[in-house]
C-alpha cells in the first residue's frame, strides 16, 4: 500500500464524558473510527482482490448471460464484498468491442424504520453493484471478468483454452485471486515473506498494435498475459490500450509493443507518428511472428524487421552482456527463448525480436506447445523490457 494512501486515513474519536450529547454525527463518528481502522488493517496487512469463489461461467442452456458463482473478495478500499447466492447477469452490450465485468462496494439502506410508516432506514448493509463496463472506472473496483464480444454470436461460452479466450469466450485471466485463508491453513511450513520489487510511481502504459489486416490482433493474447503477470505478481499498476491509432497522441506510452505477419507495413503517416514516439523515449518492441511468418528462421529476420530498417534507417545491435535488459528484475546469463531462440536486436529506443516472445506469452503455437521453464523466462524477459521502457521514459519526465 502507497504513503498517500496511507496518508488519507485519518481517525477521530468519541472523547466521552459525562452529559455528552449523542446525536447523529457523534454516532456516526464512533462507528466510522471502528470502521476505518478495521479497513487500514485489511490494506496494510492483507491484500485486495477475490478471497474465495465469484466465478463467471456460462449459463446452462447458453445464452447471452453469465452466472456468477457465490464468493468473497475485498476491495482497494479494504472494504469486503461478500455475495450470497448465484448472480444471474444479462449482458447488455450488443456491439462488437472489449467489455469488463466488475464488482464494487455499495451501502444499502435498510429498515426498521423509525418511524414505522414512512420513516428513515435505521441499518445500513455493506451490499455490492456488479455491472459491464467498456472502460474500467475511476473508482475502486475488482475485475471478475472480461468478454471480447461479438453480438453475431448469440451465445457466452466459458474458454476453450484459458490461456487464449476467443470471441465471446469469458476470460478470467485478468481476475487479482488471492489464496484463501482455509488454503493458507493447510499449509505446513511457514509461508516465505513476499519478494519486494521496487515498483513504478505512476501506471506503466503500454500501447499495442498489429499492422496486418489479416492478423489484426496477433499476439495480442499473449501481450493480455504478460501485464496480467506484472499486476499480479509485483503488484505493479499497467495500462494496456489495444489497437491503438499511430497519431500524434501516442507519446503518452511507455511502450509500444508492434507485431505483424507476412502483410505487415507502415504507412507514412504512420511511421512519423512512430518517430514522434521514439523521440519522446519512449521504447518500441517490434516482432516478427514465426507462425505467420513464411519458414521464418531462427537466424533470419522477417517483413517487421524490414520495415524498421528500410523506414526508420535504424542501427541495431545484438544485446551486450551487461544490458540491464538481462539483468534490471529478473537475471539472464543470455537472452532467453521466446517461441523459439532467435535473433534479439536493440538500439537507443527500439527492440527487435523474432524469437516470437508474443506467443510465448500465449503458451505456444497451436499444436506446439511450450514448457513450463521457456514460458517462464519469456514472461520475466518480457517484464525486464517493460521495466526498462518503464524506467527510460520515467527519468525523462523527472528532468
Amino acid at each position: 500500500m502507497k504513503l498517500k494512501d496511507i496518508l488519507s486515513f485519518q481517525f477521530k474519536r468519541v472523547n466521552p464524558f459525562p452529559g455528552l450529547a449523542i446525536d447523529a454525527d457523534t454516532w456516526r463518528d464512533a462507528h466510522n473510527y471502528s470502521r476505518d481502522q478495521q479497513r487500514l488493517h485489511n490494506l496494510l496487512f492483507h491484500q485486495p482482490g477475490i478471497i474465495e469463489g465469484l466465478k463467471v461461467t456460462q449459463i446452462d442452456p447458453q445464452d447471452f448471460s453469465v452466472n456468477i458463482l457465490p464468493g468473497a473478495a475485498m476491495d482497494p478500499m479494504g472494504n469486503l464484498l461478500i455475495v450470497h447466492n448465484d448472480y444471474h447477469y444479462q449482458i447488455q452490450c450488443r456491439e462488437k468491442k472489449t467489455i469488463f465485468l466488475i464488482i464494487q462496494y455499495r451501502e444499502v439502506l435498510e429498515g426498521p424504520y423509525q418511524p414505522a410508516e414512512g420513516g428513515q432506514p435505521t441499518r445500513i448493509m455493506d451490499g455490492y453493484r456488479i455491472q459491464e463496463r467498456e472502460t474500467l472506472p475511476d473508482e475502486p473496483y475488482l475485475e471478475l471478468a472480461r468478454l471480447e464480444l461479438d453480438p453475431s454470436d448469440k451465445i457466452i461460452r466459458n474458454a476453450a483454452n484459458n490461456n487464449r479466450p476467443g470471441k465471446n469466450e469469458i476470460n478470467l485471466n485478468f481476475r487479482l485471486e488471492l489464496v484463501a485463508p482455509s488454503a493458507q491453513a493447510n499449509i505446513s511450513e511457514p509461508a516465505a515473506a513476499p519478494v519486494k520489487v521496487y515498483g513504478p510511481k505512476r501506471p506503466i502504459i503500454v500501447g499495442y498494435l498489429a499492422a496486418d489486416q489479416a492478423k489484426d490482433e496477433l499476439h495480442l493474447h499473449g501481450l493480455r498475459n504478460l501485464i496480467r503477470e506484472m499486476e499480479l505478481r509485483y503488484n505493479w499498476a499497467a495500462e494496456l490500450e489495444e489497437n491503438v491509432p499511430l497519431d500524434k497522441g501516442i507519446e503518452k506510452y511507455d511502450l509500444v509493443y508492434l507485431t505483424g505477419g507476412e502483410k505487415f507495413n507502415l504507412n507514412e503517416k504512420q511511421v512519423s507518428a512512430l518517430k514522434s514516439f521514439l523521440n519522446s523515449k519512449g521504447i518500441l518492441l517490434a516482432e516478427d511472428c514465426c507462425e505467420t511468418g513464411k519458414n521464418l528462421h531462427p537466424q533470419k529476420v522477417g517483413p517487421v524487421y524490414d520495415v524498421l530498417i528500410n523506414k526508420f534507417k535504424l542501427k541495431l545491435k545484438p544485446l551486450a552482456d551487461d544490458s540491464p535488459l538481462l539483468s534490471k528484475i529478473n537475471v539472464f546469463s543470455t537472452v532467453p527463448q521466446g517461441m523459439k531462440l532467435g535473433i534479439f536486436l536493440n538500439g537507443e529506443s527500439v527492440i527487435y525480436t523474432n524469437n516470437d516472445y508474443g506467443c510465448a506469452w500465449q503458451g505456444g503455437h497451436k499444436g506446439s506447445p511450450l514448457s513450463r521453464e521457456a514460458i517462464r523466462n519469456a514472461f520475466e524477459m518480457g517484464l525486464n523490457i517493460i521495466d526498462y521502457a518503464y524506467r527510460r521514459k520515467i527519468s525523462t519526465e523527472n528532468t
